[in-house]
């Protein structure tokens, strides 16, 4: 029984709650101390002192960039009309584009437009920048942090004339920056579109000089040109506008030799279209259509030579404006008249290349007759040599021979252009009797007969020292039969020139 009491005073288990029991550890763990930190390797601590300086650096970097360093300057990177060329009839006037380099930088831009003389013609247009693009500029410009590019911008210029844009960029004041200027390429602006030499050719460019002969079986020679010269052909574009033509005959080397104007409007009323009219020495060789086109207008240039044409068109109300670029023609040649030698005689009968003519000592000499005959055009030039040198085409002319040796007589004819044509006759004197007899008197007085022989006694004799008589070159065609040597020598002395006919 006391067993079973005794049983009966023990306390009860206490049951806990798990929810209760880790929300005490809970509390314990957090009101207990935290254990020490244990120490960090000596690399991460260099490693985050760099990064530190680093950040520190690129900070500064970055300050530096946008408060420290200079801006770059602005530049007019292009200033440039669309054309050269516009045209008020048209309704036509320039379009300008530029483009400018960090156009942040600029506070205003300035546009002018000058004479060729310097003289301030348009503006100057004022584009205020400070606020980005100005609104007049919205339709044609383009900004970005590095251009402001800007194309077409119509300006209102339509007063004719020549022009040249200047376009000048005012840096902002904190840059303490001069103006930069840029200059277009000149623009003219015309009422009417200017006149254009489209084509400019010679009907041939080879001529032969006026009255060369051409034969069919010949060999082949250009056509020789006529009073009316070489004949040039023109195209003119735009010739409502043309107030006159101007063709200029040239060298090849640039020398002027002349030239013509043609005269397209009436006088006392320029200006007008309607007014335009070929002249009177036109107007069988062009009409005027769209085009101004005329083909072989006549220039009168006959001479031997080489020509080359040019073609100016001069535009009404020219002005102080410069003409437009004129057109020139390839080279013509005019080659002269092919020269040839008709007849060359010598004493009435064709010359022949040599002649051997006896000349006896004591004797007169025959004289001889040259005459020659010469076909050629003006630049033909004939000269007999040695002399008298330059002669006429034609002519006859009597040469005298020395008493012993050779003389020759050459023709030279030649066109200027081509190599010279050449007869050359040689003349020969000479002896005949070149060995004379020789008389030896032997024991004989001054009063004895010469030649004669003294018989045959012993005493004394008379020899005669002949030598063999040399053979006459002339040939035996020459000679009389039964006539003596002296008296043949004295038969060919006494016959005029032209009845010997005297060949080697």
């Amino acid at each position: 029984m006391a067993g079973s009491q005794i049983e009966q005073w023990q306390e009860p288990e206490i049951q806990v709650d798990p929810s209760v029991e880790d929300a005490a550890t809970a509390t314990a763990i957090t009101l207990a101390p935290p254990p020490p930190p244990l120490p960090r390797p000596r690399w991460q601590r260099r490693l985050a002192i760099a990064a530190g300086v680093g950040a520190l650096g690129g900070l500064g970097g970055l300050l530096w960039w946008f408060f420290g360093r200079t801006p770059a300057p602005p530049y007019v990177l292009d200033i440039s009309p669309s054309q050269s060329e516009y045209a008020t009839a048209q309704a036509e006037s320039p379009h300008l584009s530029w483009q400018v380099s960090h156009p942040r930088q600029v506070k205003t831009i300035l546009l002018r437009g000058y004479a060729p003389d310097g003289t301030l013609v348009y503006g100057p247009e004022t584009y205020d920048l400070t606020q980005g693009v100005p609104v007049n500029l919205l339709p044609y410009c383009d900004q970005t942090r590095q251009l402001l590019t800007c194309k077409e911008i119509p300006l209102d210029l339509r007063q004719p004339g020549q022009y040249r844009f200047e376009l000048t960029l005012l840096p902002n004041l904190a840059l303490n920056l001069p103006p930069v200027k840029a200059e277009s390429s000149l623009v003219t602006v015309a009422d009417l579109p200017q006149p254009k030499v489209v084509e400019l050719a010679p009907d041939q460019v080879i001529y032969s000089e006026a009255g060369t002969q051409v034969a069919a079986s010949g060999p082949a020679t250009a056509p020789p040109v006529t009073e009316a010269g070489i004949r040039v052909s023109w195209i003119v574009a735009n010739p409502e506008s043309l107030q006159d033509l101007l063709l200029v005959v040239k060298r090849p080397d640039g020398a002027t030799l002349g030239g013509r104007r043609f005269s397209l409007r009436k006088p006392g009323k320029p200006g007008s279209p309607s007014q335009v009219a070929l002249p009177e020495e036109l107007q069988p060789f062009c009409q005027i259509q769209d085009r101004l086109i005329c083909q072989g207008v006549p220039s009168g240039m006959t001479d031997v030579g080489q020509y080359q044409f040019e073609l100016t068109p001069v535009p009404i109300n020219l002005g102080d404006r410069e003409l437009p670029p004129a057109k020139q023609s390839e080279v013509v040649n005019i080659e002269p008249r092919p020269v040839r030698i008709a007849s060359f005689t010598i004493n009435g009968r064709d010359a022949q290349p040599k002649y051997l003519v006896p000349v006896e000592p004591g004797q007169s000499i025959p004289g001889f007759q040259v005459a020659w005959r010469v076909e050629g055009g003006s630049t033909a030039k004939v000269e007999l040599l040695p002399s008298p040198g330059t002669v006429g085409l034609q002519g006859a002319l009597s040469m005298p021979l020395p008493p012993s040796g050779t003389t020759t007589v050459t023709l030279r004819v030649t066109d200027g252009q081509n190599p010279p044509i050449v007869r050359a006759v040689t003349f020969e004197t000479f002896n005949p009797r070149p060995n004379q007899p020789v008389i030896i008197n032997q024991g004989g007085g001054p009063n004895q007969g010469e030649g004669t022989p003294s018989g045959s006694g012993s005493g004394s004799s008379a020899q005669s020292a002949t030598p063999a008589p040399r053979r006459d070159p002339l040939g035996e065609s020459l000679r009389h039969q039964n006539s003596t040597p002296s008296s043949n020598l004295r038969d060919l002395q006494q016959q005029s020139p032209e009845n010997l006919d005297l060949k080697f």
